[in-house]
Formats: structure tokens, sequence, C-alpha cells
């Protein structure tokens, strides 16, 4: 045996050549590069978890605010309604109102939601007399959607469903909200 020469090789194993070191790699990339779609879809489904909790917390504050007034839900659309959600004490941080999918930034401390930091729309005008298990109070934008051709829709008896389609605000005669509000965004 020449010293120096080789890596110490057990006794009969020869060394690894440079194609067989390629094509391990190329295996490992081509694997990493099947997985790394399946990841993002799984991301992006957490995502779409987190928008529909925040809706439902939007719906047990409504249904608090609604027990406060006579069982009406707060009049105004979208920000000018769901503001009062904050101000009478229902819902502690904006941030309820960002949608995980989106990039909508809130600043640390507001107090005041506008249009520009929220992320759901909110259709005014009902009371818990009016609405029922089928009829949209709240829902993910529509103009810049927060999910592409998924949305979240908050009903009058406060479960959250979610839609797959890309006309999903739509659906069921706009979920029986009379029609959206304009999109803020």
């Amino acid at each position: 045996m020449r010293i120096g020469t080789h890596c110490r090789q057990p006794a009969g194993m020869p060394p690894f050549t440079l194609i067989e070191l390629l094509v391990v790699v190329a295996i490992i990339a081509i694997l990493a590069g099947i997985l790394m779609p399946a990841l993002a879809s799984a991301r992006e489904k957490t995502r779409r978890v987190g928008c529909a909790a925040n809706l439902n917390h939007i719906g047990l504050a409504l249904r608090s605010y609604a027990d406060d007034f006579e069982e009406f839900f707060p009049d105004g659309d979208n920000a000018l309604g769901l503001q009062k959600l904050v101000a009478q004490g229902s819902i502690k941080t904006l941030q309820v109102f960002v949608c995980p999918s989106t990039k909508t930034i809130v600043l640390p401390g507001s107090v005041n939601l506008t249009d520009a930091s929220l992320d759901y729309l909110y259709k005014a005008g009902f009371t818990e007399k009016s609405c029922n298990a089928d009829t949209g109070l709240a829902a993910d934008r529509i103009a810049t959607g927060n999910h592409g051709g998924f949305g979240n829709v908050l009903y009058g008896d406060g479960h959250v469903q979610g839609y797959k389609s890309t006309v999903w605000y739509v659906l069921n005669n706009m979920h029986n909200s009379g029609g959206w509000p304009a999109d803020p965004h």
C-alpha cells in the first residue's frame, strides 16, 4: 500500500467516483424539489386555519357586542363597524383583523382599526334575529384575496366555513349577506 496517494479505504472497497457523487447530489436535489411544493401547500393550509380562527374570534366578539346592544351587531361596514368591538373591549389586539396569509402590517400599540389594516370584510345591518346559520357576516377580502382561490366566511350563528373556489364570495347568493361591502383594499 502506498501512503499519501488515496484516502484510507477498507480492504476491497474502491473510492467513490465523481459521477457517483454527482448522482447522489442530483437525487437529493430532485427529492427536495418534490417536497418543497408540498411544504408550501401545508404552510398555506396552516395559515387558512389561523385565518378561520381570527374570524371565529371576531364572531365571538360580535355576539358579545350584540348581547350588550339589544341584539344589534355593530353598524358600519368593514373597519367602521369592527372598530366598535375594539372600543367595547371585546377584541384586545388589532392583529385579529390580519389574515396570516397576507402582508398587512399593524403597528404595535395601534388602537384604531382602519380599512388599510383590515384583511376581512364585515357586513353591517344585521341583528341576532335577522341573521342565521346561512347569513354571512364577515369574510376574507375579495379584490386582493387572502388565500388565492380559497375564502373563509363567518356566518351569523358564529361558525366559519372555508370555500375552495375562485368565486367563493358569490356562492349561495353572496352567502345571504345581501351583497358584500366594498373591499377596503
